[in-house]
């Protein structure tokens, strides 16, 4: 707990927590990180994408490794447990190891991903793409809201972005991947349960969308001549809620949403807006995304808005 207490406290955030991917605050949790591997017995080194990785060998030396970890960024106002946790408790697994004088059949790999959030460049789970070799190259071109490319962040950080795929491993080089992470929802609490044990993962389908009506004085048009894009977004949230609320374990949610111009006295004659659907089932979900899709197109031919 000491130790997550102490990787919150790098933020760029005041009073909060907000650690982004080759940031400076970044380059201060590795460097804790990467000590607290090494007093556990470790060796420990940034991989070529930024990852904090540490190994304690096993028995025999270059054997395959279990893979445990989590992330070491955060979303913006973040919990200080979110991935955190995961980091510390693998490398406290290794201490007890250590200190035992203990060698497994296998090694094993503390791993710290520099980035699975995605908040910096808009582009989630860019270190483990690049650890399972799936990282596309056009990724690199991706901006910060600055203008920066990846590319460049990458050289500013003392990183060769020409090397990225280095941090690939081999299937035989990984025997198997373990997390602990927080819940991030309420469920254990409410059944009086310390831990669960996960059993699927959600694919998410994320959108993003505009609805196209028309402006107008608030005072001078009439309720029935009105085109107002921000009721038929607001029903168009309601129609994912109702959706998405008639399925166990499908989920989805409106985000972020922008009224345009964005007066008192105007009716908004713009919308934009984002929904995130998330299913255990690629079926089910690719199933509500597209009838959600359909009920928005229903719902704003109705109300003769443009989707």
């Amino acid at each position: 707990m000491e130790r997550c207490d102490a990787l919150a406290r790098h933020s760029e955030l005041a009073g909060g927590l907000t650690r982004v991917f080759l940031s400076r605050e970044q380059a201060a949790a590795n460097e804790l990180v990467l000590g607290w591997m090494r007093g556990a017995g470790m060796s420990a080194r940034l991989d070529a994408i930024g990852n904090a990785v540490g190994r304690y060998e096993g028995a025999h030396p270059g054997s395959p490794c279990l893979m445990l970890g989590s992330h070491l960024d955060t979303v913006r106002d973040a919990g200080k447990y979110d991935g955190m946790l995961g980091v510390v408790a693998a490398i406290e697994c290794v201490h007890a190891l250590h200190a035992a004088r203990r060698r497994l059949p296998f090694a094993i790999e503390v791993i710290g991903f520099a980035d699975e959030e995605g908040v910096r460049f808009s582009s989630t789970l860019i270190c483990s793409r690049a650890l399972a070799g799936r990282l596309h190259p056009e990724t690199l071109d991706a901006l910060d809201k600055d203008g920066i490319s990846l590319r460049e962040a990458l050289r500013g950080f003392g990183l060769d972005p020409a090397r990225v795929a280095q941090a690939a491993r081999q299937p035989g080089e990984v025997l198997a991947y373990a997390e602990l992470h927080i819940e991030q929802g309420p469920v254990l609490e409410a059944e009086g349960l310390p831990v669960g044990v996960v059993s699927a993962i959600n694919g998410a389908t994320r959108y993003a969308l505009e609805i196209e009506g028309r402006a107008g004085h608030a005072g001078t048009v009439p309720m029935r001549l009105r085109q107002d894009a921000l009721a038929a977004a607001a029903e168009c949230v309601l129609a994912l809620e109702a959706r998405c609320g008639r399925e166990a374990d499908l989920v989805g949610t409106v985000g972020k949403l922008e009224a345009l111009p964005g007066a008192i006295n105007v009716i908004p004659g713009r919308v934009r807006f984002t929904f995130d659907i998330r299913a255990p089932s690629d079926a089910r979900r690719g199933a509500a995304v597209n009838d959600v899709l359909a009920d928005m197109e229903r719902i704003c031919a109705r109300r003769n808005v443009a989707l």
